[in-house]
């Protein structure tokens, strides 16, 4: 588990560039209060319309008791999330974390898509770079990258998982390929920037069995086409060091 502090350290400073004396003891105040926050990546489980818990990548349980600063949440089964939270002291039975909610950062979470030959224009296919990658125990095979963009949040890179129904190289027996795909809407390479998507694994189950793990072909920024394995049962997957992005331009 992560002490919280590469989002909290950006709004101090923002406050600290903005803020009067006044505003700064506020501040000060504010970010006593968050000393003893975690932070904890993990998946969205609904239990009915107004109740949900996080299953941790480290395949904890923790239960959001008090929900007071994350009152608009909308909970989506198999949503995957950045958790904020204060251990709170009763034991609650079948979860290893009582907690209260500081707040949530949903992670970009799609599916699998089949793409056929007609579709690859569309899907694109530029470049962008693998910085982690691993699978968890719930299933999901969880990317963190970086591209160029122009800071421009109304032109949106769409980044796809895909089975290339077209494709005629054929690998490792051992491993599933699928094709991390990157359309940058014609957007000026200008800024580097990072994204995380977490793509459910569920729809190609079929196709996994036996197999080692995957083998993820992408167009690299500067290294043109690679084949990138990762294994399955990552016992690491908790310890890995991805930082929650702000990064918006993605989808």
């Amino acid at each position: 588990m992560k002490k919280y502090n590469t989002y909290l350290a950006s709004l101090l400073l923002l406050f600290t560039t903005l803020g009067t004396q006044s505003c700064l003891n506020d501040t000060n105040e504010w970010a006593e209060s968050f000393k003893d926050t975690l932070l904890g990546m993990g998946t969205v489980q609904t239990l009915d319309e107004d109740d949900y818990y996080f299953l941790l990548d480290e395949g904890s349980k923790l239960y959001p008791t008090d929900r007071s600063e994350v009152r608009n949440y909308e909970a989506k089964d198999g949503q995957r999330a950045f958790v904020y939270f204060d251990k709170l002291p009763e034991e609650l039975p079948g979860y290893e974390y009582n907690a209260k909610i500081r707040y949530i950062e949903d992670i970009l979470t799609k599916d699998i898509y089949h793409m056929p030959a007609e579709k690859a224009d569309s899907i694109g296919d530029d470049p962008i770079n693998i910085t982690q990658m691993w699978t968890t125990r719930q299933d999901y095979l969880n990317i963190e990258c970086q591209f160029y963009h122009n800071n421009d949040n109304n032109r949106k890179h769409m980044l796809s998982l895909v089975v290339n129904e077209s494709a005629t190289d054929e690998g490792d027996p051992d491993y599933v390929t699928l094709e991390f795909r990157h359309n940058a809407n014609q957007d000026p390479a200008s800024y580097p920037g990072t994204s995380i998507v977490s793509y459910k694994l569920d729809a190609i189950s079929s196709l996994l069995e036996g197999k080692k793990g995957l083998r993820i072909r992408v167009r690299t920024l500067y290294d043109g086409v690679k084949y990138l394995p990762v294994k399955f049962g990552d016992d690491n997957a908790a310890e890995k060091a991805v930082t929650p992005s702000a990064n918006t331009r993605a989808y």
